[in-house]
């Protein structure tokens, strides 16, 4: 059996940490697999909004659980990322998970993650994040929120940390920990993903570990998917220049391109109401972030919080 700490970032948002709370308390837990599961809350936020949900529920916990509540002042994604690694690994835990405050776990998601990790015998597990909607979406807009479908326990080079196991030793080995450079950009999760492959890690992907993410009607919108398509193309290059990947620099060049190509022919479609009008202007912010990457224009996405 094996002792698991769930690591949870927070930062304004004590309605949907109390409602990941809830439905953590209410998984299933395998008791042939896990002995032992405690939470850690690393609120970001200085005036310590996370405080009250988690004192709450330090009243609730039940055998089998612990709740512990940490304050992060030194705003940052990374930071306080690296916050619950180091609180983790004090409890000594074979297996850190991390999982993000505006999403919520089906019964039998922990289960499905370490299972994962265990059999396998990998380093990093994921798995799904399926988005929904605080109200209706269009579909031309909700199509952008979808996620890849993986193959279960199929072996990824990728790590996101919306909905993660790691293990414990190998971050001990290698002292992985998140680039600070990405506190307010994003992306600090692939580059530690980056850092973890090029340091051997094995990473596998647990299709039945569902997660559910919670999307705010400010969020569902196309100006947030044009920041967020500029964002991801701006960080995947600045990366790709970081660890001097310049082949894949001069692809993502020829990338950048032909989707301002593509998406200047497609943009004649937007005002047309079907399912892909808003294909050519999300294309063209794509190319832009990544051309502003390579001469280091930076989109600080998270500089104000979440």
């Amino acid at each position: 059996m094996y002792k698991i700490t769930i690591g949870i970032p927070t930062y304004k948002r004590p309605a949907m940490l109390d409602k990941l709370l809830q439905s953590i308390y209410n998984s299933h837990l395998d008791q042939t697999l896990i002995k032992q599961v405690d939470i850690i809350i690393v609120d970001n936020d200085a005036e310590k909004t996370g405080e009250q949900t988690t004192t709450k529920w330090v009243k609730k916990t039940k055998p089998g659980f612990g709740l512990h509540y940490f304050n992060c002042p030194s705003k940052g994604l990374s930071n306080v990322r690296n916050e619950i690694i180091e609180q983790a690994l004090l409890l000594e835990p074979d297996y850190i998970v991390g999982i993000d405050d505006d999403q919520y776990v089906t019964p039998n998601w922990l289960n499905e993650l370490i299972a994962t990790i265990v059999n396998k015998h990998g380093d990093f597990a994921l798995g799904p994040v399926i988005p929904i909607f605080e109200s209706f979406v269009s579909p031309e807009i909700a199509q952008w929120f979808g996620q890849e479908t993986i193959e279960d326990q199929k072996k990824v080079d990728f790590l996101e940390t919306a909905n993660l196991v790691m293990r414990a030793q190998f971050l001990r080995d290698h002292q992985l920990r998140f680039d600070t450079r990405f506190n307010t950009l994003g992306a600090e999760d692939t580059y530690f993903g980056v850092s973890a492959v090029k340091k051997g890690a094995n990473i596998f992907w647990s299709a039945k570990a569902i997660v559910y993410e919670t999307i705010p009607a400010h969020r569902a919108t196309l100006q947030w998917l044009i920041k967020r398509r500029f964002r991801v193309a701006n960080t995947y290059t600045y990366i790709m220049l970081l660890e001097k990947r310049y082949s894949r620099v001069l692809k993502k060049i020829l990338v950048n391109v032909a989707y301002l190509c593509v998406g200047a022919l497609a943009i004649v479609l937007t005002p047309i109401g079907f399912k892909y009008r808003y294909f050519g202007v999300l294309k063209i912010a794509e190319s832009f972030g990544g051309f502003a990457g390579l001469v280091n224009i930076k989109f600080h996405e998270y500089s104000t919080g979440r």
